[in-house]
């Protein structure tokens, strides 16, 4: 087996691919409308993962609620979004004196924090930031190294901020282990993603194929090694057998070329990134997903899986823990042989893939956008009732 080299993400993409999903949710607007900016690199078509799929659900779910939402990035948006976004400089060279309804800054990427410290004090609004992930926690977890400068940055942040959401409490706990941070002088909330899907006809789509289906980014700390691991026995077992790998990252050449020097054109597919669409057929269909990451904030990839209804084989990341029941709603794999076995296990036990399945699409009444949008608003309107806006913003170093 070629071995895998690990990297810190990759650069930003721009995909033709369209998010295709709307909400659903009742009209039953808010009668205390908030200007809320959402600051962001990961809106489409340029993103690398859930980050970018929690803002863009995030938007329309307060767009739905009657508030008045601009998304701010660094990169040029899709023109089909329902909502608008605008180069973030450019933004903050043109900020309206006086804003006609109370501002929340909303900072989803540490990367963007002067930017939104910024923003924030020229508005006299309160500032909150969405912890995604932790730089440090992913190095830890890899077994890396932190860069000295970058686990600086993060401190620095935790120290800055008042408001702060975390997407579990792992990476809150993370962040106090790493970082020994302390909530006395801050407000905490752990509120997790959420999953949402498209209405599409499977009626054309083949019941069964593919036999594993990963989707995800593409990189080292999701586990694409054990993957192919298993694909290795799989395949040698069942020259039918058919994996659909989707998904963009730094490991996406490598994928491609190991695909081919192992000889699996025929059993195993890599197509990149793919819309909201491709992906609910995947899921209607697919026998199980396999997404064995070792490190994950949160784990929406899973969490959109398991509410699906699709038997679901998860890693040992600990973020999985927000919503994960192994055993009940999925299966954990502790290593490559686990998995392997685990996998030709479920393939072989259609009942025990349903009952997982069903476990696993209960949590869709928990983990919806409906839900985790409400409990977002809630936190604004709460910041906005106990908090001194201008001394919130002020620069505590």
């Amino acid at each position: 087996m070629t071995a895998f080299h690990y990297g810190y993400g990759h650069p930003l993409q721009a995909t033709p691919t369209r998010w295709e999903w709307l909400p659903r949710y009742p009209l039953c607007k808010t009668a205390r409308p908030l200007a809320i900016l959402l600051l962001t690199s990961e809106v489409p078509p340029y993103f690398r993962g859930g980050l970018g799929r929690h803002v863009d659900r995030l938007a329309r779910y307060l767009i739905s609620r009657g508030h008045l939402v601009h998304v701010l990035s660094p990169y040029p948006a899709d023109d089909a979004l329902p909502y608008p976004v605008s180069s973030l400089d450019l933004f903050m060279q043109s900020l309206p004196h006086n804003p006609e309804h109370q501002t929340i800054v909303h900072v989803h990427d540490t990367g963007l924090w002067h930017q939104g410290k910024i923003l924030a004090n020229a508005l006299h609004s309160p500032l909150l930031i969405t912890w995604h992930t932790l730089y440090a926690s992913w190095a830890h977890h890899l077994s890396l190294i932190p860069e000295a400068q970058t686990a600086a940055f993060e401190r620095m942040v935790l120290g800055a901020c008042r408001h702060h959401i975390w997407v579990s409490q792992f990476l809150l706990t993370e962040a106090r282990a790493l970082y020994q941070y302390h909530s006395q002088y801050t407000h905490d909330w752990v509120i997790g993603s959420g999953v949402s899907f498209p209405q599409i006809d499977v009626s054309g789509a083949v019941k069964g194929f593919p036999d594993l289906l990963y989707f995800g980014r593409l990189e080292p700390e999701k586990g694409i090694d054990w993957i192919f691991t298993a694909l290795s026995g799989l395949i040698s077992r069942n020259r039918h057998f058919q994996a659909v790998l989707c998904g963009t990252g730094s490991m996406q050449e490598q994928i491609r070329s190991l695909i081919q020097m192992e000889g699996w054109t025929n059993n195993v597919y890599a197509p990149g990134l793919v819309g909201d669409g491709e992906l609910a057929r995947y899921l209607s269909t697919a026998s199980l997903a396999v997404l064995p990451s070792r490190f994950e904030p949160f784990g929406l990839t899973a969490l959109e899986s398991m509410a699906s209804g699709m038997a679901t084989i998860v890693g040992p990341a600990a973020g999985y823990r927000e919503f994960a029941q192994p055993g009940l709603n999925c299966f954990q794999a502790r290593d490559p042989i686990e998995l392997t076995d685990m996998v030709q296990y479920l393939l072989s036990h259609a009942d025990r893939r349903r009952e997982l399945g069903h476990a696993g699409a209960q949590l869709s009444s928990e983990w919806n956008w409906h839900q985790i949008g409400q409990k977002i608003e809630d936190v604004y309107y709460r910041i906005l009732a106990t908090e001194d806006p201008v001394a919130t913003c002020e620069d505590k170093l």
